[in-house]
């Protein structure tokens, strides 16, 4: 049940003052959290997967495009997952591509050096006005992986209608919304840079001084990670963003939505996904 009403709200990490290793925490800790197996069904990452896989069949012939991939995000766990299971099908590996406005040339070049099947457009990408970068003879299929909250209602349109227009199929992925249960799975994400902080940071007096002596680290989670959840958009919300342009043909294309708890007990993945007709059996 939807609480309250979305309000598009500051977040500190949007910030240009924003410390760059207080940006760094919060990635680390988002990095944690896609592969943490706590469920038999496997990582929030393995899962997202599954949701591409229910919603198009012919996966083998996408090119995956990380439309905001940031640091790189899921897309190594969820490249390695969707290609295993291709290979188990007998069928060929499908590429991913990394692109960002602010592209992150060091962390994806390390990604890259991991996987064949990875690979990034280094020049600044915009989102709201991207270009095809599949081959001719591939479909596409953009991911926004807990980042569509971070566009106000212009700007989403037009990543909309950019996808809709240049792509085959798009996947939204978050983990917050304005409901009890993301609001109590924030509540517990407040508290992971006392771990995270141990395990990533250890060496680094700054972020072990604002994590447990004056706790600027936990602080920064709070306000983010429920200002997240405010700017959360339900599927009903992002399917008016979608029909409120009547210029954008939408005749072709399917919209589905839903939630799948990955994190027990109270963080479910929320997803939004819209794929041409004929796109899957």
């Amino acid at each position: 049940m939807i609480l309250f009403p979305r309000f598009h709200l500051a977040e500190i990490e949007d910030q240009s003052w924003c410390p760059s290793w207080l940006r760094e925490s919060s990635h680390s800790s988002l990095a944690q959290m896609w592969k943490t197996q706590s469920s038999k069904k496997g990582s929030p990452a393995e899962q997202a997967c599954d949701i591409i896989f229910e919603n198009i069949d012919d996966v083998s012939n996408f090119t995956f495009i990380d439309a905001c991939a940031g640091a790189g995000g899921p897309t190594p766990l969820m490249e390695a997952r969707l290609n295993q299971v291709l290979k188990a099908q007998g069928k060929a590996p499908a590429p991913f591509i990394l692109t960002d406005l602010y592209p992150d040339l060091n962390a994806w070049k390390s990604i890259v050096k991991k996987s064949e099947n990875i690979s990034y457009f280094e020049k600044p990408i915009d989102a709201t006005k991207a270009q095809r970068l599949a081959a001719p003879n591939r479909k596409e299929a953009r991911t926004y992986n807990l980042c569509f909250h971070h566009f106000d209602d212009p700007a989403a349109k037009k990543v909309l209608r950019s996808a809709v227009e240049e792509a085959d199929a798009f996947f939204i992925f978050e983990m917050t919304q304005r409901n009890f249960m993301a609001l109590m799975n924030t509540s517990i994400v407040i508290l992971s840079p006392l771990i995270t902080t141990l395990i990533f940071f250890w060496n680094s007096p700054i972020h072990l001084i604002f994590t447990y002596l004056i706790p600027l680290v936990p602080l920064f989670y709070a306000v983010d990670g429920y200002v997240s959840c405010i700017r959360t958009r339900t599927p009903e919300e992002t399917t008016a963003l979608l029909k409120g342009q009547p210029d954008l043909d939408l005749s072709e294309w399917e919209f589905r939505s839903g939630e799948r708890m990955v994190l027990p007990p109270f963080g479910n993945i929320y997803w939004y996904a819209g794929v041409k007709k004929g796109k899957r059996a």
